[in-house]
């Protein structure tokens, strides 16, 4: 292997070992991610007239950077009563913005 192909792995060691540390230092809280649920839960319920209250039932880390919460949709409808339905928000941290969209959405479930 020649010198110059050395150095040139060498330094891109260097820079991959400085960049690591520093990505793995962020991570979404259980909180934020709890948070920004709630605000979802409470908007998509502020559209729906059959709502009575929106919540989370509880968050759980699903890596570093995404964190899947479980909101419930409580109903109340004069044809078919009252019931709660529930559906998976997951939320992940943008790094470089700090913003914690929600990334995707399962099915209610009623």
């Amino acid at each position: 292997m020649s010198r110059g192909l050395r150095i040139a792995l060498a330094t891109a060691a260097l820079f991959a070992a400085l960049a690591l540390p520093a990505q793995a230092g962020e991570r979404l809280t259980i909180a934020a991610a709890r948070d920004r649920a709630e605000n979802y839960a409470e908007t998509t319920c502020k559209h729906d007239s059959s709502c009575a209250e929106a919540g989370v039932r509880n968050c759980r880390r699903h890596s570093a950077r995404v964190v899947l919460c479980r909101i419930y949709d409580h109903r109340r409808t004069e044809e078919q009563g009252n019931f709660v339905c529930t559906r998976l928000v997951r939320l992940s941290l943008k790094p470089k913005t700090g913003k914690i969209p929600v990334t995707g959405v399962s099915d209610w479930s009623c």
